[in-house]
């Protein structure tokens, strides 16, 4: 996958996906949770599980400096109806079930899988079966982070999904704005109660949890940065006062801007 940005539209397909992201930074939102992801991540995302790549802002500029993924796609029965079935496979079937909740490996873990992933495009015929197990292997021993902390199924038609889409499109636009319920509500066509019912049952939290956690996401993002404050950061993602912003930042992270950027920094 390469491109001025990575495709933003919430999808899902019955298809496992494996990505490592070569370049581009931005929101990976999947299930009902959201992650950074940056250059040298590696996710996992399960089978009909709601999922886009929401590119940085600078992405969408005409001067977009591009990104660059690889993504591996299979069916469970890629391999047969009863290939996870068979005894020596059982690990790897718990791992895929709980790729429902999205995963993403842990830093310390994401330079062998990125090297496996990005590797594979280069073999053929059997030697590339093989990897590809190996990374299902690696996969399933190395260190992991869940997106969510259990499954949302998805339980919307194409109009709901397109619904959804909107809400989320415009969430990630504009985070850093006042958004009020009745202004996104008017976007989706809803009353405020229609809307407010409509966002629990597709996402599992309210529109207010949502988009307070996009922002710490998007704080996150700024942190790996050392040029910029704390101070600063809190507003440039939507909060209006430190008091607030540290409070979520400390409920979502269990721990502060400043703890956060020293474990980062430290690897």
């Amino acid at each position: 996958d390469a491109g001025p940005h990575f495709y933003d539209r919430l999808h899902y397909h019955e298809d496992y996906q494996l990505i490592a992201i070569i370049k581009g930074e931005g929101i990976l939102y999947a299930g009902n949770g959201m992650t950074p992801f940056v250059e040298g991540d590696v996710f996992m995302i399960g089978s009909n599980v709601s999922h886009l790549f929401k590119s940085d802002t600078r992405y969408f500029a005409k001067n977009s400096p591009g990104i660059k993924g690889i993504s591996l796609f299979f069916n469970y029965n890629s391999f047969g109806t009863d290939f996870f079935n068979i005894r020596e496979m059982q690990n790897l079937k718990e791992l895929l079930n709980n790729s429902s909740k999205g995963i993403k490996v842990a830093k310390k873990s994401k330079r062998q899988l990125y090297g496996l992933i990005t590797t594979l495009p280069s073999l053929e015929q059997e030697k590339r079966i093989i990897a590809f197990l190996e990374i299902l292997s690696a996969f399933d021993s190395c260190e992991k982070e869940y997106i969510n902390e259990s499954l949302h199924p998805r339980n919307f038609t194409s109009e709901q999904n397109e619904r959804l889409h909107k809400i989320l499109d415009f969430s990630f636009e504009h985070f850093k704005e006042d958004i009020t319920i009745e202004k996104i509500a008017d976007l989706a066509h809803l009353s405020r109660a229609q809307f407010s019912h409509f966002f629990k049952v597709h996402t599992g939290k309210t529109y207010i949890q949502f988009l307070n956690e996009l922002r710490i996401e998007n704080a996150c993002v700024l942190l790996k940065n050392n040029q910029y404050s704390v101070e600063y950061i809190c507003y440039e993602v939507g909060f209006r006062n430190m008091s607030n912003f540290l409070r979520h930042f400390k409920r979502q992270k269990q721990t502060t801007p400043v703890q956060f950027r020293k474990r980062w920094n430290q690897g």
